[in-house]
This record gives C-alpha cells, structure tokens and sequence, in this order.
C-alpha cells in the first residue's frame, strides 16, 4: 500500500505493508496456550515464538470475560478482540516498550514550549471506542496538549468517562504485531472522526542473523511511519482510510533485505532500540 499524499519533502516515500513478518496469517494456539488463556498465569509465564504470532488463543469469548483476564495482567494492548476471538499479537519484549521514545518526544515538545502549550503524556492509556459498552484499545503511549484538558469544560466526544479529550498523537511501536494490524488500529480507531489527529508507527524488523555486512554485523529493518488525519483529508476530502504521509528508514537494512548506506559500521554495531 502506498501513500499517495505528497510530503513536500525529497524523501523517498515507499510504503509497502507485505514486507518483513507482515505476511504472517492467524494460527492457532496449542492446548498448552489455550489453557493458559482459560486460567490465571501471567503474561510472562505464556512461553511463545513470537514468530507464530499473531496466535488465534480463544473463540466465542465474552467481551466482559475477555476485559476481565487482561486487566489481570495489565496487558490490554498485547490483544486483539474481534467477535468474541481473541488474539494474541504482541509479546512485552524490551525493544517494543516505548519509554525511551515518550521521552525524547515529550522533552523536545515541553523544552521549547510554555508550561500551558506543552503536553501531557498519557502513556498506555485505555481509550474508549464505545462508552457504552466499556470496549476500549490501549495505544503504547499518547500525548494530549494541556490546553486542551479543562475539568470544567468536558469534551463533547471524550474518551473516557472522566470527560477528558482524546489525545492528538498515538505512538505504536511494532515488532511482532504486523503492520497491517497496527493500520487496522488506525483506521479502525485511532484516526476515526473526532478523535486522533497523527499517529506515528516505528516498526521494527527482525534481526537478520543470515543476512550479515562485511563487517559479520546482523542487519535489521526499522521503519518509522507517520499518519495524518487532516493531511490525508486535505489531499482527498474524501478519504475514508488513512495511509502514511511519510515514511523513513532508519535501520541496517531495508525491508526488502537490501543493506542500507545511511549507517556507518560502529553505528550498526551500536544501535540497539
């Protein structure tokens, strides 16, 4: 899928969403994993590949029942609930946290902006998708400006029953999760009227052991992707699905496996997300 918005930049816009782990199809979990979901472990004690995933766990699921066993283990956003099917789609590794990243973006906004113009960040919060039925998504982190958070002035389509707005920008980090999940998301929710504004994707390839540089050094794949809601809008007013705006690869090596030239070998051999 490529995006047809011009970025007014000289950057090479090449948005394939087929590449890399993306072709991963549903499977099915084992009896060993269906159990787990049927009982009380952890998220850590699931014992999966996470080359199988995304992983079918559980059919005919009530949403309440499903609710229910995440919030357990705080793992929401690991997930995927789709008529009464839930998926597995994501494990909690170290690369795929987004600290380091809430971080750096949090601190270039709130260093050269005011107290008042800055942002607030909302880490993983639970955004509701429909209030009336408590189903709600959890991003990996969000930002929301601070001028628009009024206690007294409730939003008119808040995001939570507390009345607050929905934040402007979505952070996904995706390692396992496929890149066409993560758009469903954006799609889905994220970008859908009266809600989010920009969403910014980093997906993250696997290492490729067999695939090494002169140097013997493992390349990899990272992407950053950006989403647009009003971009898209401007350039087809009537747009009902979002592409990305802009795309940069910043990794050792392209999604098609082609070493990249922007990385020097100490660079590659240092660069860990």
């Amino acid at each position: 899928m490529g995006s047809n918005v011009n970025t007014g930049t000289n950057m090479d816009i090449n948005v394939e969403t087929n590449t890399d782990t993306d072709t991963n199809m549903e499977k099915e979990a084992n009896e060993k994993e269906k159990k787990w979901w049927a009982g009380k472990g952890s998220l850590g004690s699931l014992d999966i590949d996470e080359k199988r995933l995304p992983l079918i766990l559980a059919r005919d699921v009530k949403y309440n029942n499903f609710i229910t066993r995440v919030e357990k283990i705080k793992a929401r956003r690991y997930f995927d609930y789709r008529n009464g099917t839930v998926t597995i789609i994501e494990l909690p590794t170290g690369e795929h946290e987004s600290g380091a990243l809430r971080n750096l973006f949090f601190n270039a906004v709130n260093n050269n902006t005011t107290p008042q113009d800055g942002v607030d960040d909302w880490g993983a919060k639970s955004l509701y998708t429909n209030l009336p039925t408590d189903e709600y998504e959890e991003p990996d982190t969000c930002f929301v400006p601070r001028r628009l958070l009024d206690p007294q002035n409730p939003a008119q389509n808040p995001c939570d029953r507390n009345g607050n707005p929905w934040p402007t920008i979505i952070f996904e980090v995706a390692s396992s999760e496929t890149l066409q999940h993560v758009m469903n998301k954006i799609n889905n929710y994220w970008l859908a009227p009266n809600r989010c504004e920009d969403v910014i994707v980093i997906k993250i390839g696997a290492w490729r052991t067999r695939h090494r540089n002169q140097a013997r050094r493992p390349l990899r794949s990272l992407r950053c992707l950006k989403f647009c809601r009003t971009a898209t809008l401007q350039q087809n007013p009537n747009a009902t699905t979002f592409d990305a705006i802009e795309e940069i690869e910043f990794g050792s090596v392209h999604a098609n496996g082609r070493e990249s030239q922007f990385w020097s070998p100490y660079e590659v051999d240092h660069y860990r997300l």
